[in-house]
């Protein structure tokens, strides 16, 4: 059985530094492109200021993204926003992994917007940012969008930034995309959209950092600087759901990685993703994802194969807390 305690649960934030330095890249006119293959350190629970736009080349398996979790596979294309805790962790790569599982793009979060004020016709990629507070994922792309990917990869200046922009653009016009967001409010008729509160951004980013921990609404006031009845309201106006549902959400969706990437007892990953007894966490696990954990294991396993853990996986297990914490 695999042993969990010493892995850390919170989303490590990668600098745009310190991810240069490690792969020897200088971002071009804030953007910066790499490849990297599974296994590998870039594999990890994190978030960072940038847009990441991902074009997976090689291998399946599962997307975390915020509180979402989905399935990627060769050809895949996702768009995840900057500060949305993130991983992509490939299931069926061979023992001795491959050299280039994706194709990576991040860019400024503010690159597109600053052009679209010059340049208005860069408005069909502004709305495609704006789309979802996460992320999107693109279903079904054609080799015309890989290969825009290839062009941005394979260009550097001026010429890159082009690349993105027509890339994006394309990308805002695709027909197949699925949104990540969970809790997403939809508009009522003739409303504006809700825009996002810096006080909800504080109290999520908590979430995504110290879930396994003793989220009370209080702490979580105390975080945005208001009282838990206005946080409350605040909080379920702008996300369309309450503070407690989202805190649920989002450690069932740890639980659901940690059950399809180890080996770990279900009643230890209820505890580890802040759960305070079993039957609390088969009741809400159940009620989102429409099975228990265990049948989610099977399942997955099933949807993968016999091939979904190798070693690798294993070592890059989510991470996880040991921390007492508990709702």
């Amino acid at each position: 059985m695999e042993d969990l305690s010493p892995v850390r649960r919170d989303a490590m934030f990668e600098s745009e530094l310190a991810r240069n330095v490690e792969l020897g890249l200088e971002p071009s006119g804030g953007i910066g492109c790499y490849v990297h293959g599974t296994p590998s350190r870039l594999e990890r629970w994190h978030y960072h200021d940038e847009y990441e736009l991902q074009l997976v080349v090689q291998t399946s398996g599962r997307t975390y993204v915020g509180n979402h979790v989905g399935a990627f596979k060769p050809g895949s294309i996702v768009l995840i926003s900057p500060r949305v805790p993130h991983n992509l962790v490939s299931l069926d790569a061979p023992a001795a992994g491959v050299d280039e599982r994706s194709v990576v793009v991040h860019f400024a979060k503010d690159l597109m917007h600053k052009a679209a004020e010059l340049f208005a016709d860069l408005q069909g990629a502004v709305s495609l940012l704006e789309r979802d507070r996460c992320g999107v994922e693109f279903l079904n792309a054609d080799t015309d969008l890989h290969d825009r990917f290839r062009l941005v990869q394979n260009s550097s200046g001026v010429a890159r930034f082009c690349a993105l922009a027509e890339l994006l653009q394309r990308l805002s016009r695709w027909p197949e995309f699925r949104p990540f967001s969970l809790t997403t409010m939809p508009d009522a008729p003739g409303q504006r959209k809700a825009v996002m509160d810096p006080r909800v951004e504080k109290v999520q980013a908590l979430v995504y950092r110290d879930y396994a921990d003793r989220l009370s609404l209080a702490k979580a006031g105390d975080c945005a600087g208001v009282g838990v009845h206005a946080l409350s309201r605040l909080f379920r106006r702008v996300t369309g759901s309450t503070y407690t549902d989202f805190l649920i959400s989002v450690r069932v969706a740890r639980a659901c990685e940690l059950l399809s990437k180890s080996d770990a007892q279900v009643s230890s990953i209820c505890y580890l993703v802040g759960f305070n007894n079993i039957s609390n966490f088969n009741r809400h696990f159940r009620r989102l994802k429409n099975m228990t954990p265990s049948a989610y294991r099977d399942h997955m396993a099933g949807r993968f194969g016999a091939a979904a853990k190798p070693a690798h996986s294993r070592a890059s297990t989510a991470q996880a807390s040991t921390s007492s914490g508990r709702i």
